[in-house]
């Protein structure tokens, strides 16, 4: 499951930097070209590499097994949620805080205003993550008890509510309902994670498991048939309900894929990178399109041409500008990214209300970046939002039992 999540963080690092074009043209200024979604090849491709819906299931997985190993030596959801929104805030305020630094610079150095809001808005577009993520594991130890009181009905009170969402938001066209779906779509691909760490999928044979999967892709053709859109890009933000058929349909590729998996794990080079990389995995997340803007950026401020956002020539310069991310993402994942780590570790006793206003402060600067995109006073108000919602989480608020440190778990 480590394997998996690197995976998917380097699709999305690798998607991003194909979907991403820009160049200064006369008369109009910068200009920033989704290019990857304008390929005619790109929706059936989705249907595979659309991997946000893993994120969800690897992480219930993980979850779950955190979770119950967590409550059986006594700890509480607070000190389940506590550790699970510092893995998240700590990194998330460096981040806001360099973007805060940076947008000040390009306002003081009389960069357009309205290229300052473009490239805020794509350096922001991921950011929805924060907030989806950071509920879903405040909610996963209460739907971890229902899960295990009545998996089958639960699962299937996620789809329906996924599936009413869409019923209003596209009967009445009020597309802030779809925020809603946020909430059913994501917990329901969690609960997959359940399903997956209960061992249901490895009590079925892999016919079944492929049986399984392909009448999701096939349900999910007939949702594409009435209406919903082709390409899984576009039903990701805000979500809709093909992407639970998605989800499944990838869990059970991912099952299908494990005994290849676990080979790939026991070569060793490649463990060890997991385990670097893994433990830094939300920094590089976060930091990966601020860094392709930089480079960018700085390549548009050079003398050398630019090739047209699409062209022969632009494709070609794709790897040299991967080099150059990973490159600078290996130096921040250096600087910062211990600060997933620091603190994170479960406080038995952490406070209920400390936790949860803590919990709800997480989502702020995400829907902030929503309705306002990423101006200098969201992205510095951001950082403050989640440094008070790490000070709130800060280990001398927590009640400790009176053994003292010794019960704080490693």
């Amino acid at each position: 499951m480590d394997l998996v999540r690197v995976l998917c963080v380097a699709v999305v690092v690798v998607g991003h930097m194909l979907m991403v074009g820009a160049a200064v043209i006369p008369g109009r200024g910068l200009v920033v070209e989704r290019t990857l979604l304008e390929t005619d090849w790109i929706g059936p491709v989705s249907w595979i590499a659309q991997i946000m819906p893993l994120f969800f299931v690897v992480g219930g997985f993980a979850g779950i097994g955190a979770w119950r190993r967590l409550a059986a030596s006594g700890g509480t959801a607070a000190d389940y949620i506590r550790s699970r929104i510092l893995r998240l805030a700590r990194p998330s305020i460096a981040l806001f805080a360099a973007l805060a630094v940076a947008v000040l610079v390009m306002h003081l150095t009389g960069v357009d205003p309205a290229a300052i809001r473009l490239i805020g808005l794509g350096i922001s577009s991921p950011l929805w993550f924060l907030a989806a993520y950071a509920f879903a594991q405040a909610y996963l130890p209460g739907l971890a008890t229902l899960h295990a009181q009545a998996p089958r009905r639960t699962l299937a009170a996620l789809a329906t509510g996924a599936v009413l969402c869409d019923v209003l938001r596209f009967s009445t066209g009020i597309e802030a309902l779809g925020l809603l779906d946020m909430t059913f779509v994501w917990l329901f691909a969690q609960q997959l994670g359940f399903w997956i760490a209960d061992g249901w999928f490895r009590a079925r044979s892999r016919a079944t498991v492929a049986a399984l999967g392909a009448g999701a892709y096939l349900f999910l053709v007939g949702l594409v048939a009435v209406g919903y859109p082709g390409n899984m890009l576009d039903n990701l933000y805000p979500p809709t309900f093909a992407i639970v058929a998605l989800a499944v349909g990838q869990t059970c590729l991912l099952v299908l894929a494990y005994p290849a998996l676990e080979r790939l794990t026991a070569v060793r080079p490649l463990r060890f990178v997991v385990q670097t990389v893994g433990s830094r995995l939300m920094t590089i997340y976060l930091w990966h399109l601020p860094v392709l803007a930089l480079i960018v950026g700085l390549l548009l401020l050079t003398p050398l041409p630019t090739p047209a956002s699409g062209s022969a020539e632009w494709w070609l310069t794709r790897p040299l500008i991967f080099v150059v991310m990973v490159g600078v993402l290996i130096v921040i994942s250096m600087l910062l990214g211990g600060l997933e780590r620091a603190s994170s570790a479960p406080v038995h006793g952490a406070s209920d209300v400390s936790t949860g206003l803590a919990a709800g402060l997480m989502v702020i600067p995400s829907f902030s970046v929503i309705v306002f995109g990423l101006p200098f006073a969201v992205a510095a108000s951001s950082a403050l939002v989640l440094g008070a919602a790490v000070l709130l989480l800060s280990p001398h608020r927590a009640s400790l039992p009176e053994r003292g440190p010794s019960a704080v778990t490693p």
